[in-house]
């Protein structure tokens, strides 16, 4: 037996099955002290899990030196190293009984090569097969159970921890991580950044990196984590796993119509689509203009201190003349002249909040009607599927007429929520984006007076439906909510006192004094008829514009919030 070749096989696999095992340098070690006197020609490594058949490329290797006579006997810590699955269980097996694999020695295990030990040899692989089958099963029941109770298993994405609540793990926000992922997700949704800019400022501005965990992580993210964050339904509040999609008992960093329109701009099928280009400079129009000729994107660089706007023409199928540059000062006072047209007076802002209030307290009574019907029409149908049970229970009604009753009950209480969680959303939603259009009317003027290019170009993009350029002329369409102003209307809000200064506190004094009663009854009635009038219109078309349409916000001193920037974060 002295003359005969071992080959000592250690497997440690990084696979949770196996973390008890002794390390591979510990088998190693460990081996040769018991086999001091044995023939050891080769020492084989594996780190691959021996549940599956065929995964394991050295054992392949090893059976094939034990077939042509390289190898005559492995030695092992135990004979679950060698195998956990039938198939390769059998290839050792068979090669004892045949005499191809003269001779079996373990750390922990005592093989004698006769029909006896070869049968406990099978015992002692088939008992390693089970315990790897029952420990997977009782994982995947763990992880279902943690599944249907809202919690994902494993790690926590960035921006979340997993924590210990009392007995339970779940998962809680990163306060550090948490706020600058949600950044990450307002870049994108301006419609501005492409995920390659958003990485790029999550790591050089904010200093975003990923967890650390031991050995692992403390980096910044790569362009594919945050490919992976921006698609991952675990930030709307959702678990996919395993091809099914459940409900989440974590805060969802974003809502589903957030999402939603996320996944839009990603996939390129929505107007608010990324630059096409990655933004290394920061232009206030860059990735806004597109040719009219050729329906490329205007690019821009600095000239003797300037900076000049021309098409990319990147388009080689199509010919483009247009070869003169723009300059951003005459972009800039196009863009005012636009925006002095849908424009309004500060002070307007706050009464026109005030008649948007009143106007939702009137249309709320009826709206109070509607969402009175439905909860009582849902606590009656809850009411119906108890007396059912009870029916059932009573052996009142067959098994197939409960739940076919049962199950036409549960889908209208379903579409009955889905009604009122939908009424609720648009009213909010429709609140917001009024909000929202006040304050851009009000203060966005100032903003590309005074504010910095990135703020900029969020203001033409919330007013832009198309931006084109042609003959070194721009053209701006506003969107198609937008309500010009009169000049009448604009004259008779001007006579309310002068526009106020560049001071963010001037202009919040001029409105907090402009609700008052006093200043409100000094505008006509008919001035105030015409504002009531542009103001529902606002509304109306605010309320037709699609889910995905997300106007900027502005602080409580009338600034633009950038998302970018940490600064502009209360």
């Amino acid at each position: 037996m002295a003359q005969l070749r071992y080959a000592l096989y250690v497997r440690k696999s990084t696979e949770s099955e196996d973390r008890q095992v002794l390390s591979i340098d510990s088998q190693i070690e460990r081996a040769h002290e018991m086999f001091h006197d044995v023939n050891i020609v080769e020492v084989i490594e594996e780190k691959h899990s021996a549940f599956e058949p065929g995964k394991r490329v050295k054992f392949a290797k090893l059976i094939d030196d034990i077939d042509a006579g390289r190898i005559d006997g492995i030695i092992a810590w135990h004979p679950d190293r060698l195998s956990r699955n039938e198939e390769d269980a059998a290839k050792i097996t068979y090669r004892v009984r045949k005499g191809i694999l003269r001779d079996l020695r373990f750390c922990s295990y005592h093989f004698v090569n006769s029909p006896e030990g070869i049968m406990m040899l099978q015992l002692a692989l088939s008992q390693s097969q089970y315990m790897s089958s029952k420990l997977g099963a009782d994982v995947r029941r763990g992880m279902n159970q943690k599944l249907k109770l809202g919690w994902r298993p494993g790690l926590a994405a960035i921006g979340y921890l997993n924590v210990m609540d009392g007995p339970n793990h779940i998962i809680a926000e990163d306060p550090h991580r948490f706020p600058l992922v949600r950044r990450m997700w307002d870049l994108l949704l301006t419609g501005l950044y492409s995920p390659d800019r958003i990485t790029q400022i999550a790591e050089t501005e904010w200093g975003l990196t990923t967890l650390r965990r031991r050995r692992l992580g403390g980096t910044p993210l790569v362009r594919s984590a945050v490919y992976r964050i921006l698609r991952d339904p675990f930030y709307a509040g959702l678990i996919r796993w395993d091809g099914e999609i459940y409900k989440g008992r974590h805060k969802a960093m974003v809502t589903l119509d957030e999402f939603k329109k996320a996944q839009q701009i990603l996939d390129g099928r929505t107007s608010c689509s990324p630059g096409r280009a990655l933004i290394t400079r920061d232009f206030a129009y860059r990735g806004l203009i597109t040719c009219a000729e050729c329906g490329c994107q205007y690019t821009a660089e600095v000239k003797k201190n300037h900076s000049y706007y021309h098409c990319t023409r990147r388009r080689k199928k199509i010919f483009c003349t247009q070869r003169k540059n723009i300059r951003e000062e005459e972009i800039l006072s196009y863009v005012l002249g636009v925006m002095r047209q849908h424009s309004i007076h500060p002070s307007f802002r706050e009464w026109a909040l005030a008649y948007v209030a009143e106007s939702k307290g009137s249309a709320g009574k009826q709206d109070a009607k509607v969402k009175k019907s439905r909860a009582e029409r849902l606590q009656q149908l809850r009411h119906q599927i108890d007396r059912l049970l009870d029916m059932k229970l009573d052996d009142l009604i067959d098994d197939d007429a409960f739940r076919k009753k049962q199950r036409s009950m549960k889908e209208s209480i379903e579409e009955l929520e889905g009604q009122l969680t939908a009424a609720e959303e648009a009213e909010r939603r429709a609140g917001e984006q009024t909000r929202r259009a006040l304050n851009l009317a009000a203060f966005g003027l100032d903003v590309l007076q005074h504010g910095t290019n990135r703020k900029k170009r969020m203001i033409v993009n919330a007013i832009a439906q198309t931006f084109t350029a042609r003959e070194g002329k721009v053209s701006l369409i506003v969107r198609d909510w937008i309500v010009p102003f009169s000049k009448e209307v604009r004259g008779n809000a001007s006579k309310i006192g002068p526009r106020p200064a560049r001071s963010r506190r001037v202009r919040t004094n001029i409105s907090s004094d402009f609700s008052s009663t006093q200043r409100k009854t000094a505008v006509s009635a008919a001035v105030l008829s015409s504002w009531q009038g542009i103001v529902d219109e606002v509304r109306t078309r605010l309320s037709e514009a699609p889910m995905t349409f997300s106007l900027p916000e502005f602080d409580l001193l009338g600034d633009l919030v950038d998302p970018a920037d940490p600064a502009d974060k209360s």
